[in-house]
C-alpha cells in the first residue's frame, strides 16, 4: 500500500553518524526513497534515563555515550552539535485509497480509503431555479430543517427558508456537527457527500466537543501565526525536499485572546458564548488533557534511536471547495469535520444542479513530536580510544500539522432512468391498431450506457466527467418524474441497434402528470415490426435501450392478437480460433511452367510417343522449374520470427511397359 513519509528536514549530525537519521536516497532528480542513513563512523547507548515533570508537563532527562565505531577513527566531537535544538516529528501515513477504483474483494473495514459520491433524491425544478442567483454559502445547509415538502412547494407557501442571506458570510468558513449527516440527507433534492477512514483516532476532537470549546481551539488554530517546518517528504516513488509544512503550537491555546469573528465562522457553538471564569476553566481542563497525552504518547530518546515514529491523533478534517479549479479566486468554502473515531463523513447540500465542484481534503493531525538539545559534552579516553558522554534533554513537540489527503472533483446530475417497462395490446376486433404501454422501472440498474442516436453522445460526455464509470458502469435510476418515453419502429430485420437511429417513430407524454405513457400505433396486420424504447427523465437524459420486440398484429376472420417476440440481433464473429495455413498460401509452378508444347523437337515427324518420354519437355519458359529446389521464407511483421518453407519441383514421368 502506497504511504507517506515525513521526516525533518534539519539534520541532527550525531544521530546521522549513527545511521539513525532519515535522509533521501535519490535515484533520480524526483524519485527515490526516505530511509536511514548509510553512515555507521559513531554507536549511541543511552546509559540512564529520567523522565522529569514541571508545570508544562513531562520532559526526559538522558545520559548518553558515544563511541567511534573505528578505533582508527578518533574525532568523535565533531559528530554532536552542543546545544542545537532538533525537532524530531518523523512518522508515516498510509495513502488513502478511492473506493470508486479499487476491487471490492481488496477492501476491508481497516483499509485507509476514501469516497466521494453524488446523491439525487428528487427533482424540484424551481428549486434548481431559485439556486442560480444565490451564493453556495447561502443554500440550505446542516442547521436547516426544510422539508421535501417546503423544497417542493416554496413558491405556493412564500417561504424563505430555503435561502439564507441573514447569515452573510458566515457558512464560507463552517464546521459540521458529528451527526449530520443524516439530518443532510433526509430533505435535500440532491447533495455530495465525503466519506474517508484513515484508522487515526479522534480522542482530542471528542474531548474538545464535550467541554465545549472545539470552536475556540479551532478558531486559533485556523487564525494563530504558525510556525514553518521544513520536511523531507516520500510520496511513494517520488521525494520532496525542504517541503514547507505550517505547523500550529496547540499549546500556545492557553496564552491566545483570538476571538472568534462570527461573521465569517459558524461553529458547533454559534451563537453561545460563556463567562470568562467558565472558559478560564475549560481550557484548565484542557491543559491537563494534553498533559496525560505527553505521559503516554512522548516517546523517550532510545525510542527516536530505534526509529520509534510519532503518535498522532486527528483534531479535524477540512475540505476546501473550490468551482472546478485550485485557485484563491475559485474557493467557495472551507468546512471542518471534528475527527470521529476513525472514520468521518460530510455531506454538503450547499451544491448547485450540474455545476462541478473540486475538494481539497486534508487531514489536521496534532502530532506528538520531540524537541531536544545535547548538553554538558565530555570527552574521555578509554584505553586509548576516545568516546564521549552527554546530557540530553528531551521535551514533547505537540503539533498540529495539516497533511494532504487527497483532492477530487464532483458534481450532481440526475441518474439517466433505468430502461422502461412495455407491454403490448389490442382490441378483439381491430384489424390495424395496437396499444402500447409505458412505465418506468423501478430499480436501480448499472451499466454502461449504449449509444444510438448522434446525440448520445452529449450524454456519454457527461455521464463520464460527473459519474466516472465504475465497478458494473453508470448508474441508472427512474426517479418520480413525468414519463416521457422515445419509440422507435423498423419494418426491416434490424443487423444491428444502430440502425434503429434513423427510425425514431414518436416521443410520448400524456397531457397530465403521470410516469406512465400509452402510445397507440397504426401497423399492417400479419406483418412483422421491429420496436424499441427509452425514458427520458426531466433532465434530457435517455436510458438504455430496452429489448427488441419482433410485433405483429395477426388478425383472422373474427379475431385479432398481437404476438410479441424479443428479438435477438444475430452477432457478427469478432474472431476466429485458427485457420488452417494451406487456406492462406499456395505455392504451384506458373501457367507457362505446365503448358505441353507439341511443337517441340522431340516430337518432330514421329506417330508415338514411345521411348521418347524422358526426351519430352513440359513448359514453354526457357528456364524450367523442374528438378530445381526452391526456398520460401515467411516473416511475421510483428514479431520478426521467421518459418523456411523447402520446395522441389519434381515432374512426374509414368512409363509404358513398352518402355521397359
Amino acid at each position: 500500500m502506497p504511504k507517506l513519509r515525513i521526516a525533518n528536514a534539519k539534520i541532527d549530525n550525531l544521530l546521522n553518524a549513527a545511521g539513525k537519521s532519515k535522509v533521501i536516497s535519490k535515484t533520480s532528480d524526483f524519485s527515490g526513497k526516505l530511509q536511514n542513513s548509510s553512515l555507521s563512523s559513531v554507536r549511541i547507548s543511552v546509559l540512564d534515563s529520567k523522565m522529569m515533570e514541571s508545570e508544562e508537563g513531562i520532559y526526559e532527562i538522558a545520559k548518553i555515550r558515544i563511541d567511534p565505531n573505528d578505533k582508527r577513527n578518533i574525532t568523535i566531537s565533531s559528530a554532536i552539535s552542543i546545544g542545537g535544538n532538533f525537532l524530531n516529528h518523523n512518522l508515516t501515513i498510509p495513502k488513502l485509497i478511492d473506493l470508486n477504483e479499487e476491487e471490492e474483494s481488496n477492501i476491508t473495514k481497516a483499509t485507509p480509503s476514501f469516497s466521494i459520491d453524488s446523491k439525487f433524491n428528487y427533482i424540484s425544478q424551481d428549486y434548481d431555479n431559485l439556486q442560480v442567483n444565490i451564493p453556495e454559502h447561502n443554500l440550505n445547509a446542516f442547521m436547516d430543517d426544510c422539508t421535501v415538502d417546503e423544497i417542493l412547494n416554496f413558491r405556493k407557501r412564500e417561504t424563505t427558508r430555503l435561502s439564507k442571506f441573514d447569515r452573510g458570510s458566515q457558512m464560507k468558513n463552517f464546521v459540521v456537527p458529528e451527526g449530520s449527516v443524516d439530518k443532510f440527507s433526509k430533505s435535500a433534492p440532491y447533495y455530495i457527500r465525503i466519506g474517508l477512514n484513515d484508522g487515526v483516532r479522534g480522542d482530542i476532537s471528542k474531548f474538545l466537543q464535550k467541554l465545549s470549546i472545539y470552536d475556540e481551539v479551532l478558531n486559533d488554530y485556523i487564525k494563530a501565526d504558525k510556525k514553518s517546518l521544513l520536511f523531507n517528504i516520500q510520496d511513494d516513488l517520488f521525494v520532496m525536499e525542504n517541503s514547507q509544512l505550517m505547523g500550529y503550537d496547540i499549546s500556545s491555546f492557553f496564552d491566545s485572546n483570538i476571538e472568534i469573528d462570527l461573521d465569517n465562522f459558524y461553529g458547533l457553538n454559534q451563537g453561545l458564548k460563556s463567562s470568562k471564569m467558565s472558559y478560564d476553566l475549560r481550557k484548565h481542563l484542557f491543559k491537563g488533557y494534553l498533559k496525560g497525552i505527553t505521559k503516554t504518547g512522548f516517546r523517550s530518546f532510545a525510542e527516536i534511536l530505534n526509529n520509534v515514529e510519532c503518535n498522532r491523533e486527528a483534531l479535524c478534517y477540512s475540505f476546501e471547495k473550490f468551482d472546478q479549479f485550485d485557485l484563491d479566486s475559485t474557493r467557495i468554502q472551507n468546512i471542518y469535520a471534528p475527527a470521529g473515531d476513525l472514520s468521518t463523513s460530510f455531506v454538503d447540500t450547499q451544491v448547485k444542479y450540474g455545476k462541478s465542484y473540486l475538494y481539497k481534503v486534508k487531514a489536521h493531525y496534532v502530532i506528538v513530536g520531540n524537541q531536544y538539545t545535547y548538553n554538558n559534552v565530555n570527552f574521555y579516553e578509554e584505553d586509548g580510544v576516545p568516546y564521549g558522554i552527554a546530557e540530553v534533554v528531551n521535551r514533547p513537540s505537540i503539533m498540529v500539522i495539516p497533511i494532504d489527503l487527497f483532492s477530487a472533483s464532483k458534481a450532481v446530475i440526475q441518474p439517466p432512468p433505468a430502461f422502461p417497462q412495455v407491454s403490448f395490446k389490442t382490441e378483439n376486433n381491430s384489424s390495424k391498431e395496437i396499444q402500447i404501454y409505458l412505465s418506468p422501472t423501478k430499480s436501480e440498474i448499472k451499466s454502461d450506457f449504449i449509444e444510438i442516436l448522434e446525440s448520445d453522445r452529449r450524454q456519454t460526455k457527461l455521464l463520464s466527467e460527473f459519474y466516472p464509470l465504475s465497478r458494473g458502469g453508470y448508474t441508472f435510476h427512474s426517479a418520480v418524474d413525468s414519463g416521457l418515453y422515445e419509440i422507435f419502429r423498423m419494418k426491416m430485420e434490424p443487423k444491428d441497434l444502430k440502425d434503429f437511429a434513423n427510425s425514431k417513430l414518436a416521443e410520448i407524454r400524456m397531457p397530465f402528470r403521470t410516469t406512465d405513457a400509452v402510445f397507440k400505433d397504426v401497423v399492417t396486420s400479419n406483418e412483422d415490426y421491429y420496436y424499441m424504447f427509452r425514458q427520458i427523465n426531466e433532465k434530457s437524459l435517455v436510458s438504455n435501450p430496452t429489448s427488441i420486440f419482433k410485433v405483429r398484429l395477426v388478425v383472422d376472420a373474427d379475431d385479432a392478437k398481437v404476438v410479441v417476440d424479443t428479438y435477438e440481433i444475430k452477432q457478427k464473429p469478432m474472431s476466429q480460433p485458427r485457420r488452417n495455413f494451406k487456406s492462406l498460401i499456395q505455392v504451384r509452378p506458373a501457367v507457362e511452367q505446365t503448358i505441353f508444347m507439341e511443337g517441340q523437337d522431340a516430337l518432330y515427324d514421329k506417330e508415338s510417343l514411345k521411348g521418347l518420354i524422358d526426351k519430352i519437355k513440359l513448359g514453354t519458359q526457357r528456364n524450367a522449374v523442374w528438378g530445381r529446389k526452391f526456398k520460401l521464407r515467411v516473416r511475421s511483421k510483428t514479431s520478426g520470427k521467421m518459418i523456411d518453407i523447402n520446395i522441389n519441383f519434381e515432374l512426374a514421368k509414368n512409363k509404358t511397359k513398352e518402355e521397359f
